[in-house]
């Protein structure tokens, strides 16, 4: 059975081990990572079906790294899950059009329920590998 691939792409280490975990315990195979720059240049190694971004990162922001993953023709495809601060502001910010052209598949404000991150993930991606065998 393959595993579907999930990135977590945010710079709070406590936020990003417990979404691991969650997701993790669900059945994905998910990798980490604390910078949008350093998810830039190993986001092709990695190959996720589905991206979890904090917006409000240091340095390279979530806009940027959207912008720059659209960009690359490989990962132009690659659906977005957004976790932000600015939540629902943001939720409500986003244009429907310029979501769909961003791959932005939903916005979840933070702090995050995780019962609503994994509805959110497996809307888009499917069960994880646990609850496909079931």
């Amino acid at each position: 059975m393959v595993k579907i691939q999930v990135l977590v792409l945010d710079d709070e280490a406590r936020v990003r081990d417990v979404m691991v975990d969650v997701l993790a315990s669900a059945g994905y195979t998910v990798d980490a990572i604390a910078s949008a720059a350093e998810a830039l240049d190993r986001f092709r190694e990695l190959d996720p079906d589905l991206v979890l971004l904090d917006m409000m990162m240091p340095g390279v922001d979530g806009f940027e790294f959207l912008a720059r993953l659209r960009a690359e023709p490989l990962s132009s495809r690659v659906p977005v899950l957004i976790t932000s601060g600015l939540g629902g502001t943001l939720a409500r910010a986003i244009d429907p059009r310029s979501a769909e052209t961003l791959g932005i598949v939903g916005v979840l404000p933070k702090p995050v329920a995780f019962e609503t991150m994994l509805e959110h993930v497996r809307r888009v991606v499917g069960p994880g590998a646990r609850a496909a065998a079931r």
